[in-house]
């Protein structure tokens, strides 16, 4: 394994992977789930299924953030290194910092008057994450691939 542009191991990438769609797909849930329900009708069974999306949410982006700190020292410094996929890394990271952010200001927010926009920026913010990790893992593939050619062919 070299210190310059290490690839994930199969299990690695599992791991990454889990975890991001885990954050992604309980985080849709609980925005979906929030569309049709009453604030003031504590009674609708709905909220106790948000409730536990959301709990799970929490958990699953605590293992994200974890996942993404191992990433950190052999993955992305060492891609860093190689100047491999950095535009995408670079916006990746940024995403999951700001997430990480939105979520702890939802969760002990400075003023209450600012949570409605917390809220909205860890929402827009959580979709663009479930376009920018496909990407990333394209752009990644995509650059691997033009290397070996260029490395076969010269």
């Amino acid at each position: 394994m070299s210190a310059w542009g290490v690839r994930l191991s199969p299990l690695a990438r599992m791991r990454v992977l889990a975890a991001c769609w885990v954050v992604i797909l309980s985080g849709m849930l609980w925005i979906g789930l929030g569309w049709g329900l009453d604030p003031e009708d504590f009674a609708n069974p709905l909220r106790v299924w948000r409730h536990r999306l959301l709990v799970l949410h929490g958990i699953a982006a605590y293992m994200l953030l974890w996942v993404t700190g191992c990433l950190f020292t052999l993955h992305q410094q060492g891609n860093w290194r190689a100047r491999r996929n950095r535009a995408s890394g670079v916006v990746l990271s940024g995403a999951l910092l700001l997430l990480a952010f939105s979520g702890l200001t939802l969760y002990y927010p400075p003023h209450e008057d600012w949570r409605r926009a917390f809220s909205l920026l860890h929402q827009v913010t959580g979709f663009t994450l479930a376009m920018l990790v496909p990407l990333h893992v394209w752009l990644g593939r995509r650059s691997r691939q033009k290397r070996q050619t260029a490395t076969q062919a010269g």
